[in-house]
């Protein structure tokens, strides 16, 4: 049967060969030419939709495998955006015969259907006016008018705590805003142009979404409902107003957003709509972003509503904990206090005391532990703004509050957590004539309280720093300071790292317990430390020598030790609940979706079962159009359609595995034969990659410890003039795409599979590398160790790299042509030298060894 339908095959091909070259005789050259280039520009086009409709399915099956926080909104983006990308290849394919390809988009559109029905119902916006007071807003109105606000007004309203007065711009201003000036899709279209996690793309991409926000005009029915009741909380021209960020989520019990958003204070009547923008904007800040993005939240539904106060005059504020969150089986509240605005103590730019009095009604005059700090520096209203200036000698070492204040702060911090019901995070301020306000209240994650008094005979590792999240842990103990460490993490270790970075955060859902040298229990690791129960310890310095320890640990966050090896009499008071989303029914609902989009089916393209009909997943149809893509761009020999000179295959003493196809100034002189020479290559971009793989000869397929047909396989690509044989995916060619400034490669090697697109040119901010590779024939845990490696070797080289299992991507951007072609050259090096290494690569030694000898080679390469 194989052979008949090869004999088949070879008949069909004759057939269109034949109809090719009739059709071509009565092409001029410049029609062909013309043909060409639609042709290769609409290639290029497919590559692109490629490479985005495979980065959301890697960040999906990533969510599902992790099992990090998210909902139904994330699932319902990334849904979306798949399918855009998706519609995008076909849309493409198509372009180069409609008819061959009509039945690629019937079946997308029926599993598109699919999908559609199943996951993406989206629930129908809520009316709401524009603009409201505070009076008329209680806790309900959170999806109205933000968290902020809604806790404001529910203070004031319900609770009866003493709350400056305000006014609120709702989630229906927001949107009315964002269609005015069609800026919704702008800003979502530039967000998806952040590929990778880099943050200066990620910088960039958000400076640009803000100042669009900013220069936007605000609609007359939202400017003129703020003036009017703005107008009702006092004469505007003696007042300045605090304009604070209110999103929808923010100060919820699951998602803080703790200064992700921003606030203005002191704004100027005249400023209030610029300052209303700017808050708005921040939406958009790259911390924001990343936090969403952490969390899975979408950005489509979660509106930015904006409070609005007449700023007070505070002499002193801070944070109040109604129950400390670390501290909680001693039954305290901890109050931080600091002279001036209380933003130094929200920002901890500013030594502030620190208080913890008693919870009990009939002692809550006491005080049970008091911190008087020297309280230097302070801030205060100037102008239109405000700043950070010293606090008069007198004051410095004075406690700012007097008892009686500290009474009064702690009874109704009390009385707020009764009404909620749950421990509160809560900001105050102290006005001139010493009233206190409460300024903002939200749900503050608590740890589970342990106390011992085991003695431990371990060694004794690490005694100090600041218990950040209470609980024991027990693992490996591995160092990460870069992302690409973070690749390997594995499940159940205890994560160690110098600096309390929130980009860390995503690992402690797999760890036992989480050591910084850096930081403090206000930190954002540190709640997503309390969040997911996770054991941890900060501010203990450097941690060098630690990071030296190889092996098993037992961290004892309360006591702030860390033991070698386990600790079973200290394991035994605490067992970490998991707060993994996995089994939620917002996890099933991804599961489903994943099932639709991610699994691959067609694998091979010699099969006769390789047809449109037969794709079952999105990823089914992004294979079935990539492939062909690939063989209505490259038919050398018989496609009649591709100009004279266009395409060649590469000749270096002999004929290579190459095809070389000039998409517009790629070759010096078009060569009259079938081949074309290096000296004919104009192409920066192609000759520094190639400078790469023949720098360092290859010495061949590495050794492996038995005989086997893969090494027997492996030994048979050795050969460079190999003829290529449609039956064997062990010989499939070769391409590059070129001009003279640009590079697409597309790189086989057996299973592996490697694309590389690069432009060089004289604008170093339009110049770029993207790698993406795949495949293997080795078990899964060989081809992660030979895609952790070349991960490795890229970070270290200044690529942003990402891994997902064992598909690799990586990119840099905005360089010189000189170090692109720097760059290009490692590239280069890593195609032809990582070859096979997954079969050897069975051992941390052998991996070790092998990344001794990649660096030092590249370390001559590019000098």
């Amino acid at each position: 049967m194989k052979i008949l339908h090869h004999v088949t095959q070879c008949l069909k091909e004759l057939a269109e060969t034949t109809k090719c070259l009739f059709s071509s005789e009565s092409m001029g050259e410049e029609a062909l030419q013309q043909e060409f280039s639609k042709a290769a520009s609409n290639f290029k086009r497919l590559i692109s939709a490629n490479n985005k409709a495979l980065d959301v399915m890697a960040q999906m099956e990533l969510a599902l495998t992790e099992g990090h926080e998210f909902d139904a909104t994330y699932v319902r983006t990334q849904v979306t955006r798949v399918n855009t990308a998706v519609f995008q290849l076909i849309t493409c394919i198509e372009g180069y015969s409609p008819e061959k390809f009509a039945p690629v988009r019937k079946r997308f559109l029926e599993i598109q259907k699919t999908l559609n029905d199943e996951l993406l119902t989206i629930p129908s916006a809520t009316e709401s006016p524009l603009v409201v007071p505070f009076s008329d807003i209680t806790a309900d109105d959170a999806l109205i008018v933000g968290g902020k606000a809604a806790n404001l007004g529910e203070l004031k309203n319900n609770v009866g705590v003493p709350v400056p007065d305000g006014i609120v711009t709702t989630s229906n201003a927001f949107w009315v805003f964002m269609c005015h000036n069609e800026l919704h899709e702008v800003c979502d279209r530039r967000l998806r142009q952040v590929t990778s996690q880099s943050l200066t793309e990620l910088y960039a991409v958000c400076s640009k979404i803000r100042q669009d926000i900013i220069k936007a005009p605000v609609p007359e029915e939202i400017s003129t409902e703020i003036v009017r009741l703005v107008k009702k909380l006092g004469d505007p021209s003696t007042q300045h107003f605090a304009v604070r960020s209110s999103a929808i989520g923010e100060d919820g019990r699951h998602h803080a957003f703790a200064g992700q958003y921003l606030s203005r204070l002191n704004v100027a009547y005249d400023d209030i709509l610029f300052g209303w923008k700017e808050v708005v904007a921040s939406k958009y800040s790259p911390e924001a972003v990343a936090y969403r993005k952490a969390k899975g939240l979408a950005p489509r539904d979660l509106a930015v509503c904006v409070a609005i106060m007449p700023m007070q005059d505070m002499i002193a504020g801070g944070v109040i904990y109604s129950t400390d969150p670390i501290d909680c089986s001693r039954n305290v509240s901890t109050i931080h206090a600091a002279h001036g605005l209380p933003k130094g103590v929200v920002d901890g730019r500013v030594a502030a005391d620190v208080i913890k009095m008693c919870k009990e009604q009939d002692t809550c005059t006491a005080i049970v532990e008091q911190d008087i700090a020297n309280k230097e520096k302070q801030y205060v209203s100037v102008d239109d703004g405000v700043e950070l200036v010293p606090v008069s000698s007198e004051k410095q070492y004075a406690p700012v509050l007097t008892l009686d204040e500290l009474k009064q702060l702690q009874h109704d911090a009390a009385k707020i957590e009764a009404h909620y019901g749950y421990p509160q995070d809560i900001e105050w301020g102290l006005t001139q004539d010493r009233k206190i306000l409460f300024l903002q209240s939200r749900p503050l994650a608590q740890s589970p309280c342990i106390q011992h008094s085991i003695e431990v005979y371990a060694p004794l590792l690490l005694s100090g720093g600041d218990t950040v999240s209470t609980g024991v842990g027990y693992g490996e103990l591995v160092f990460v300071q870069r992302e690409v460490d973070a690749l390997t993490f594995p499940e159940g270790a205890i994560l160690l790292v110098q600096y309390a970075s929130p980009r860390w955060a995503p690992l402690l859902s797999k760890a036992n317990g989480v050591i910084s040298g850096t930081g403090s229990r206000a930190g954002h690791l540190a709640s997503v430390a309390r969040e997911y129960g996770v054991p941890g310890i900060f501010g203990v310095g450097n941690v060098k020598n630690l990071a030296e320890y190889k092996g098993e640990v037992t961290l004892d966050a309360p006591y702030r030790k860390v033991y070698a090896g386990k600790v079973d009499a200290l394991l035994e008071l605490w067992s970490r609940k998991s707060r993994s989303i996995k089994g939620t029914p917002v996890y099933q609902l991804l599961a489903s979706a994943v099932e639709k989009i991610v699994p691959l089916h067609l694998t091979d393209p010699t099969s006769p079962d390789f047809t449109a009909e037969n794709c079952r997943t999105l990823h089914d149809i992004t294979r079935f159009c990539h492939e062909y893509a690939i063989d209505e761009m490259f038919r050398i020999g018989r496609d009649m359609h591709i100009p004279s000179g266009k395409t060649k295959q590469l000749y270096d003493k002999c004929p290579m595995q190459y095809w070389v196809v000039d998409l517009d100034d790629g070759f010096i002189t078009h060569p009259t034969g079938k081949f074309i020479t290096f000296d004919n290559i104009s192409s920066g971009p192609m000759l520094a990659i190639w400078k790469g793989m023949t720098a360092v000869k290859w010495a061949g397929p590495p050794p492996v410890r038995a005989k086997s047909f893969l090494s027997i396989l492996a030994e048979s690509t050795c050969d460079p003039s190999l003829v290529p044989d449609a039956s064997s995916v062990y010989s499939m060619r070769n391409y590059f795409l070129i001009s003279s400034k640009f590079c697409c490669l597309q790189f086989r090697f057996g299973y592996h599979f490697c694309t590389v697109e690069a432009l060089g040119g004289d604008v170093s901010a339009e110049n770029f590398i993207c790698m993406k590779f795949s495949g293997g024939a080795a078990d899964l845990k060989k081809k992660n160790a030979r895609v952790r490696l070349i991960a490795i070797i890229l970070d270290e080289h200044d690529f942003r790299v990402s891994v997902v299992k064992d598909r690799l991507s990586a990119r840099c951007e905005n360089m010189s042509v000189e170090d692109i072609e720097r760059r290009l050259h490692v590239i280069g090096h890593l195609l032809m030298h990582t070859r096979q290494l997954d079969m050897i690569l069975h051992s941390e030694q052998a991996f070790n060894n092998v990344l001794a000898k990649l660096r030092r080679e590249i370390a001559t390469l590019v000098g």
